[in-house]
């Protein structure tokens, strides 16, 4: 009895620390969601997707091999966050430096012209005294009239040197200025699914109450590529590319095209699963697509992001749909 006791409290203990890890590390994954620098609203606003999607997978019952593909995951979107802050901090540090060397071209700008026309009136103040010194009256107002005009071309040449050195510094400033304010202004939401078979698809899954998730794909240089070519060609390219993302996913996935630069995967897979698999569907779609047109050879490469959101049992309508918009927001910013 005392050995099965020993026993029934080990598991018992064991079972708590259990519970006890999985809450610790899905408060880790809060506590990174709700403090990460945010430098971009939109890649944020993507990142904390990604985590709130990681913490949904770890449930109660989680073993030891869900717990090391939401560690897989998390390390992933971890490293992809720090990567794209680290590249808007490096170039905001750029603009800041040419807005430095604008300033310091300005100033040195002054400087120069302050010196070269103190130098020239100081020569031509030399040459009036020494005229001074002449009986000769036309003599003396010859040198008047030459300092005079010296002058007058020095202070003009020191006025145009400034306004050239200010518009520079004021157009520096400007492009700083748009830089800074497209980095804090809000992403617009993006308009809801309008593919009738994923919403009706959508719409069958929660009402079973069934967990399920949704990868989705935007194509963010589409705009791009629509000014370079025919819209036959990039409607058969886009085709290709559904085909494409189709293929590389299980059979089971539902895929379509949401809206125009939107594609969306519903899959049962496991959340986590699902965003490793994210970067396999990434590098293969920016793989070139070659379209014949008129007897030439097209290559089209499309630029996608990718993001995933899962539905939980239970989990609030109204909130997975404001998830949603907040990922294709992310993704197409």
């Amino acid at each position: 009895m005392i050995s099965l006791r020993k026993t029934v409290t080990e598991l018992d203990r064991l079972e708590e620390f259990h519970r006890t890890a999985l809450n610790c590390y899905s408060q880790a994954l809060r506590s990174t969601e709700q403090n990460a620098i945010e430098l971009d609203t939109a890649q944020a606003a993507h990142f904390r997707t990604q985590l709130q999607a990681l913490q949904d997978q770890l449930r109660a019952d989680a073993g030891a091999g869900e717990l090391q593909s939401v560690q897989t995951a998390f390390d992933t979107e971890l490293k992809d966050y720090r990567d794209k802050t680290r590249d808007q901090i490096q170039r905001l540090r750029r603009e800041v430096q040419a807005a430095t060397a604008a300033v310091e071209s300005f100033a040195g700008s002054i400087t120069e012209s302050e010196v070269n026309l103190e130098s020239g009136l100081k020569r031509e103040l030399n040459s009036l005294n020494q005229s001074a010194a002449s009986d000769n009256i036309q003599e003396i107002r010859g040198a008047i009239r030459a300092s005079t005009a010296k002058i007058a071309a020095s202070v003009e040449q020191m006025r145009s040197s400034n306004q050239l050195a200010i518009a520079q510094l004021k157009d520096e400033i400007r492009l700083l200025h748009q830089e800074v304010q497209a980095a804090r202004r809000p992403q617009t939401a993006a308009s809801p699914p309008e593919n009738p078979q994923l919403t009706s698809r959508l719409q069958e899954l929660i009402k079973k109450n069934s967990s399920f998730s949704v990868l989705l794909v935007v194509v963010r240089n589409l705009d791009g590529l629509e000014n370079c070519y025919s819209s036959n060609l990039i409607d058969s390219a886009l085709s290709r590319f559904q085909s494409r993302f189709e293929g590389i996913l299980p059979s089971s996935a539902m895929v379509g095209r949401w809206t125009k630069d939107q594609f969306a995967a519903i899959l049962s897979t496991a959340p986590a699963n699902v965003i490793q698999m994210s970067s396999e569907v990434v590098r293969k779609l920016s793989e070139p697509i070659l379209e014949q047109e008129k007897g030439a050879t097209h290559s089209l490469v499309f630029n996608p992001r990718a993001g995933v959101i899962e539905f939980s049992p239970g989990s609030d309508l109204a909130k997975f749909q404001v998830r949603l918009k907040q990922l294709a927001s992310a993704l197409a910013a």
